[in-house]
């Protein structure tokens, strides 16, 4: 009998001690921070391309609101360019275990000082997934397809379809 109750508990600990490994800080309150590591974008050259930092705010366990933030500044000597993005979106997560996969959209301002200047909005969906490593570390993979609308020297143009896959980190506070 002893032997069935140590067993018992053996396993009950195992359960809860591997519980515990895949809790993550995906909760209603919880704030993150995504720092772009590798982003890859489509041929559609816009010249407008500033990295953005974004941060999440959980509105429940399951579902953020996104802000973001971009600016960048060079060039080569004589044709210096200052970039400029704002960003702003929402998220849902399918789970949210240590495997959390994710479809989302947003909307993107941004805007370039170059000569001549330029102007883009982007109304996007993405779709990804994130892995925690720790209980408020993940890296995440995501690819955005969306709609880009450039205004440059007078001239307008549209773009369709898959703009950009974005690798990155999270940090949860």
């Amino acid at each position: 009998m002893k032997k069935i109750a140590l067993a018992g508990a053996t396993i009950a600990l195992a359960m809860a001690a591997s519980s515990a490994y895949a809790a993550n800080s995906l909760n209603a309150g919880t704030i993150g921070l995504h720092i772009p590591v590798i982003t890859s974008t489509s041929t559609t050259n816009t010249n407008i391309n500033s990295p953005i930092i974004s941060g999440s705010y959980f509105i429940a366990r399951d579902m953020a609101v996104l802000g973001g933030f971009g600016f960048s500044s060079g060039g080569p000597s004589g044709n210096s360019t200052t970039t400029f993005a704002l960003m702003g979106g929402v998220r849902k997560y399918m789970k949210v275990d240590d495997f959390a996969p994710f479809a989302g959209a947003f909307v993107k301002y941004e805007s370039t000082s170059s000569s001549p200047t330029a102007t883009a909005m982007t109304i996007a969906a993405e779709g990804g997934a994130e892995y925690f490593l720790a209980k408020q570390f993940s890296v995440e993979g995501k690819v955005i397809f969306g709609y880009q609308s450039v205004e440059s020297a007078g001239t307008k143009s549209t773009y369709f379809g898959s703009t950009t896959a974005n690798l990155g980190l999270n940090f949860y506070f």
